[in-house]
């Protein structure tokens, strides 16, 4: 094969490609047309280079490239990127190989060329038939390829390829759009999301771009101009933390018309910008400056991208906001007790050498919410913790981390017995009432370097049981005594080691309801024991199991019971039922628990398609890539896990990020205040919206009026459980109840 310029003689040029740019295109490509002329006559050759001599085509020139034979034909397209048209002579080697050739070509790939037949023998193939039959342009006679006649053929097959050409960058334009907002989606930090904000946007137009992306907050004065670069290209990437308008040549002007709720991008001379509104407030700028012109197709692939980036930040800045509602009481909107413990966690792992922590619990509180009411107390409750406020200052984090006890962390260490106390000296007036009110409070003054955050809690918590048990109403600081006075914590722990190794626990088996059909679509199996007779809460003795590592051998023995209820069900006629089993994530962070569980379940016949886990959190758990590990390890088995108590462990949010879960279970919390004309706007509504952004499925959790299972339906929540539908049952008295349960008549409808 030879490649041959315009002003070269076909046999005096040897073969060569046009080098590629930096970015893979031919540096040709935007100026000339590229021809390929495939014919074994040289005189052909000549003929088309003398009469294609500076011809310009739809505003470029023509780029000829020379084959003699299809072998050589082949090469050419494979070396030589962007040819736009080839001219291909019938007869050659043989005298349909430019017929063959077509095919080949067209199988190899080369579907956007579009083929020019040219012959000396017209009677070798009719037209007819070849246009039919091959996939060509045009089909014309050398003799009647005047030059007028091969300039109007050539400007007719350019065009074409051109249009397609065109669409096919646009689709793969939408492609890379799609791609790029999955990149997006799995950013769940903003600091991330801008920086691959900008990336996408430099990939999708292909050209050197220069921007800056930039949080919209108020400043002092209030002002809600103010632009804080968070990430940045090419001479904006060194001015993260600069305001946007202190750089220089920044058109503030063009920024600020940008309408936040229009998702259109703004575009002048060589500048975009574009402007993003959430529904609660928040705002996102980006700024670019680019080097070239942008074509339509890629200013509509601009439009697409920032449609589906506003649904991008839209989606970061739910998570976000479920995470601050993570830490907040959402009832009275303080610090709640996940916020207690990530104060304690930064407490331990700082360093002050002396802190504070203390429990204060109302005394008069439960009385005021039987006598006025709960808001009532409630109240109560706001006011004492404004009036801490005042009297600790806003350093010092304050979180209800009770009904009716707020917990305080003070890194100095430097808050005095009294202050506390005075807080409560002083009437209350509450709605005209004048009421006074105590606290039972413990106080502990420590170092915590070193300490565990579990083990500061508990202390804080042995002394304010010990002053509420002792002397209620008054202050008691903590002593190494009080810990080893938990006994009955210890009795708990040691009767619950004999349990273990005995299997004296008892297992029951709540139902799940779809929501939609009224089926019952599988269970929970749950944990009962009784010390010395007496039962004993879950929410007692399962917290203290998990510490002591005896929840392992707990999840071992639950399996046991599924086996038997199964064995249950067939005795009665009814098939298997799906059984969701309890698992503490300080279990799935160890492999070698993880291993046996799987085994056991393959031992018994426990297949994955019935069996799923339910991920429970009573502890703060640090060590999320090892839970990450035991996850994958069951998934790889094909268990299915759901994310337990959802909006209220520890680090429910970033658990989502780090573990695959296939769904949550919202927290009985969320729906036992849920109203219908409130649910759409609740909490709950807010979950379910962001477990289908993840593409997870959702229950819900402690359904216990009709009210909550209308609201569950409404929500589109797939399944509900609670006492509304039936309580935990023992496996005989579970199997009863499913062979008369009838939504319908449960329901009412």
């Amino acid at each position: 094969m030879s490649d041959y310029s315009e002003t070269a003689r076909p046999q005096e040029q040897e073969t060569s490609s046009t080098p590629p740019n930096d970015d893979g295109s031919d540096s040709l490509s935007e100026e000339t047309w590229k021809v390929l002329i495939v014919d074994d006559d040289l005189d052909v050759h000549e003929a088309t280079v003398f009469s294609l001599n500076r011809v310009n085509i739809l505003g470029r020139g023509v780029e000829l490239l020379h084959a003699h034979n299809a072998q050589e034909a082949l090469h050419c397209l494979k070396s030589n990127a962007n040819i736009a048209v080839i001219m291909l002579d019938v007869v050659m080697e043989e005298p349909d190989t430019g017929l063959r050739l077509v095919g080949e070509i067209r199988d190899l790939g080369f579907t956007e060329p579009r083929i020019i037949l040219r012959t000396g023998y017209s009677g070798k193939a009719p037209e007819d038939e070849v246009i039919r039959n091959y996939d060509i342009n045009d089909y014309r006679t050398k003799d009647e390829l005047s030059r007028t006649r091969l300039i109007t053929s050539l400007t007719t097959a350019i065009r074409s390829y051109d249009h397609i050409r065109s669409l096919s960058d646009t689709r793969a334009g939408l492609e890379m759009v799609i791609e790029s907002t999955q990149r997006l989606y799995s950013n769940k930090n903003l600091e991330l999301f801008a920086e691959g904000v900008l990336t996408q946007i430099a990939a999708i137009l292909r050209l050197r771009c220069e921007g800056a992306i930039c949080a919209v907050g108020a400043t002092a004065d209030g002002d809600r101009n103010s632009m804080v670069v968070m990430a940045g290209l090419g001479r904006f990437s060194e001015k993260v933390g600069a305001e946007l308008g202190e750089i220089d040549d920044v058109d503030l002007t063009m920024v600020e018309d940008v309408a936040p709720d229009n998702v259109t991008p703004e575009l002048r001379d060589n500048k975009i910008a574009l402007r993003f509104r959430t529904e609660t407030g928040r705002e996102l700028v980006i700024y670019f400056e680019h080097n070239g012109g942008l074509p339509n197709t890629d200013v509509v692939l601009l439009q697409v991208f920032a449609s589906n980036l506003a649904i991008c930040f839209e989606n970061l800045d739910l998570i976000n906001h479920l995470g601050e509602l993570a830490f907040v009481d959402q009832r009275l909107g303080l610090p709640n007790h996940n916020a207690f413990s990530r104060e304690l966690g930064w407490l331990v792992s700082g360093k002050s050498a002396s802190a504070t922590v203390a429990l204060a619990s109302i005394e008069e509180a439960p009385q005021l919410a039987v006598a006025f009411g709960l808001p009532f107390a409630e109240e109560v409750m706001s006011a004492v913790y404004d009036r801490l406020r005042d009297a600790l200052g806003e350093a010092v984090l304050i979180a209800r981390i009770g009904e009716y006890t707020l917990g305080i962390v003070d890194a100095t260490g430097e808050i005095a017995q009294s202050v506390i106390d005075s807080v409560f000296d002083e009437i209350f007036l509450i709605r005209d009432n004048r009421i006074s009110v105590s606290a039972s409070t413990g106080i502990l003054y420590l170092d915590p370097t070193g300490q565990i955050p579990s083990d500061i809690d508990r202390a804080a918590r042995s002394t304010l049981l010990r002053v509420m048990q002792e002397h209620p109403g008054t202050t008691m600081l903590f002593t190494p005594d009080i810990a080893h006075d938990v006994e009955k914590t210890v009795r708990i722990k040691s009767a619950l080691r004999e349990a273990t190794k005995a299997k004296q626990f008892k297992f029951v088996f709540q139902p799940k309801i779809n929501v939609t059909t009224g089926d019952v679509s599988g269970a929970e199996i749950l944990c009962r024991w009784a010390m010395n007779g007496k039962a004993v809460p879950p929410s007692v003795f399962i917290p203290i199991a998990e510490r002591a590592g005896f929840s392992a051998d707990i999840a071992l023995q639950s399996l046991a019971a599924v086996s038997d209820f199964w064995a249950d069900l067939k005795k009665a006629g009814l098939s298997r039922l799906p059984v969701a089993i309890n698992l503490a994530v300080p279990d799935i962070c160890n492999s070698d628990f993880v291993e046996a569980l799987g085994r056991q379940c393959e031992e018994s016949d426990l297949s994955p398609e019935l069996i799923s886990f339910e991920i429970t959190e009573t502890q703060a758990i640090s060590v999320d890539e090892d839970a990450s590990m035991g996850v994958a390890a069951l998934k790889r088995r094909g268990f299915k896990l759901w994310l337990d108590d959802f909006g209220t462990g520890y680090s429910s949010l970033s658990h989502l990020d780090s573990l695959t879960v296939d769904g949550i279970k919202i927290d009985k919390s969320f729906i036992s205040t849920l109203t219908i004309d409130k649910a759409r706007g609740s909490v709950a509504a807010t979950a379910k919206a962001m477990a289908d952004n993840l593409g997870l499925k959702s229950i819900a959790e402690g359904v216990e009026t009709r009210e909550q299972h209308q609201i569950a339906r409404l929500l589109g929540i797939e399944t509900a459980q609670g006492f509304y539908y039936a309580k935990p049952m023992a496996p005989d008295a579970f199997i009863e109840w499913l062979k008369h349960w009838d939504i319908a008549a449960h329901v009412g409808y």
